[in-house]
């Protein structure tokens, strides 16, 4: 087997134990902290990969197999619908039931009562063998500790591919736009053009995050002057990391998020690396777009 199959195994390997673990804990208790050592990366990282690999955020995979589940149990047994409630992880009769009818359409306690259409989320299960691969045009780079300045905004890892452009067109619209290119003149480095920040949550928050629309206002090379931020910024630290610098050309709400995709399950599996513990870099630039992630030899 070639090097960069055997990566590719133990990478797979290890999102399915994460899986199996998940599984395992549907009706009780699953430990944020434990996916991430199953899966040898944070809790925050295994979400952010998660995501790519199964089309849903893991908050939303969770809460459709409970209740995929929960059916099963209201259909084939006589239990109280307060005790499958609990089962998996609703305080409330209510709750479950009003989560319940969300995902399957009809309220629980009708399944014992008519024959009913519900629906299903089927375990997810990462392949070993790698199909439709396509080409990324990257580097990999050290770069140095650096700093970004703008305007944050919070949200849930799940959120961000509905949010995250009407950010952008909600910035362009008002005077906070203005002030951001502003600020772009005034202190053009690397990484360069208008920035999108991704910063992780932790501990019991790792499905949030913190999203930036920002610009570099200094990076520890020399020579180089640190630009004050505006009053109404925030400024992010970002740590010196070695980052994988991705191409991603074309419509930006949609490049964006293709190179996202295709880090994830196809490059980040085969190359050694894994994800080091550091915000997401997005450059939008006049002609292109660039995304930064930041990564550290496995092992």
């Amino acid at each position: 087997m070639l090097l960069s199959e055997a990566i590719w195994v133990n990478w797979a390997e290890r999102v399915n134990a994460a899986v199996a673990y998940i599984e395992a804990n549907l009706s009780g208790d699953i430990s944020p902290e434990r996916i991430a050592q199953i899966a040898g990366c944070s809790s925050y990282n295994f979400q952010r990969l998660f995501s790519f690999i199964a089309d849903k955020p893991l908050s939303q995979y969770v809460r459709e197999r409970r209740l995929t589940l929960a059916a099963f149990d209201v259909v084939r047994s006589d239990e109280r619908l307060i005790d499958i409630a609990l089962r998996y992880g609703y305080d409330s009769q209510d709750a479950f039931a009003r989560a319940f009818r969300q995902f399957h359409g009809v309220q629980p306690s009708l399944l014992r009562r008519q024959a009913v259409t519900l629906k299903s989320c089927p375990r997810i299960a990462f392949r070993n063998t790698r199909q439709g691969e396509t080409t990324m045009e990257y580097r990999v780079e050290a770069w140095p500790a650096f700093t970004v300045a703008g305007h944050r905004t919070d949200m849930r890892i799940g959120e961000a591919f509905q949010v995250v452009p009407g950010l952008w067109d909600e910035l362009m619209r008002d005077e906070r736009g203005m002030g951001l290119f502003d600020l772009l003149q005034e202190a053009d480095m690397r990484p360069e053009g208008l920035l999108g920040v991704i910063v992780g949550g932790h501990g019991e928050k790792s499905d949030a995050m913190r999203y930036y629309r920002a610009v570099t206002t200094h990076a520890d090379v020399p020579g180089c002057a640190r630009v004050q931020a505006p009053e109404g910024m925030e400024e992010v630290e970002v740590p010196a990391a070695t980052w994988a610098i991705l191409e991603a050309g074309g419509d930006p709400k949609e490049a964006v998020q293709r190179v996202h995709r295709e880090f994830y399950t196809q490059w980040l599996p085969s190359s050694g690396y894994v994800l080091a513990d550091a915000p997401i870099i997005e450059s939008y630039l006049i002609d292109t777009q660039r995304v930064w992630i930041a990564i550290e030899k496995e092992g």
